[in-house]
């Protein structure tokens, strides 16, 4: 009668070690991969530089970071500048958990540029700044490696709203084309990303 409760708790802490073991081999197998840094391989055809940080909180959902920097022009419109990027993505999957599978998301922009002109006619040079403030929508799929690597391919539909500030010069003098600078005005943001989770 004494070895009962011996013999049972043997029992219960082998059925835990088995539990445990059998918890650390499908981790190994399937690594636990909450974390995502990416680049966005498009940028560099519009001369910007471009990151994110993306982290799964729950089963569906995650948080991301992006910030970029450019130095672009557009005519003869030199803009130099940097943005921020929060985005927040629910995963629309039943058999994946985020960071992984098809999403929406909703995210802001936060962007400030600073922007030159150099009239050699005239021989002057004006300047502006721009600092926007923005939100949209997003859509996408983001496909996770067994390696790690993570591919990203998403596109997005916001809104940015803001005033040009003259320093020198008139708005006249700024062609801001498909920027579409002043005012409000729908920007599309499509996206390539290519990085690693972990």
């Amino acid at each position: 009668m004494k070895k009962l409760p011996f013999l049972l708790s043997a029992i219960l802490l082998l059925a835990a070690a088995s539990t445990a073991s059998a918890q650390v081999r499908r981790q190994a197998a399937e690594p636990s991969r909450s974390v995502v840094l990416k680049v966005n391989v498009l940028s560099p055809f519009v001369l910007t530089a471009s990151g994110f940080v993306e982290y799964a909180f729950a089963p569906h959902m995650s948080a991301q970071f992006g910030a970029f920097t450019t130095g672009a022009s557009y005519k003869d419109v030199e803009f130099s500048g940097y943005g921020f990027t929060p985005e927040v993505r629910y995963y629309l999957s039943d058999t994946k958990e985020a960071p992984r599978g098809v999403y929406v998301a909703g995210y802001g922009r936060i962007l400030n540029y600073k922007l030159t002109v150099d009239d050699k006619e005239e021989g002057k040079t004006y300047e502006a700044s721009y600092k926007p403030i923005g939100a949209g929508i997003a859509a996408g799929n983001q496909w996770i490696f067994n390696s790690g690597i993570s591919v990203d391919l998403f596109l997005g539909l916001g809104v940015n709203g803001g005033s040009l500030k003259v320093k020198s010069g008139t708005e006249d003098d700024f062609d801001l084309g498909f920027l579409n600078l002043v005012g409000s005005g729908v920007r599309f943001r499509p996206g390539l990303t290519v990085g690693y989770s972990f």
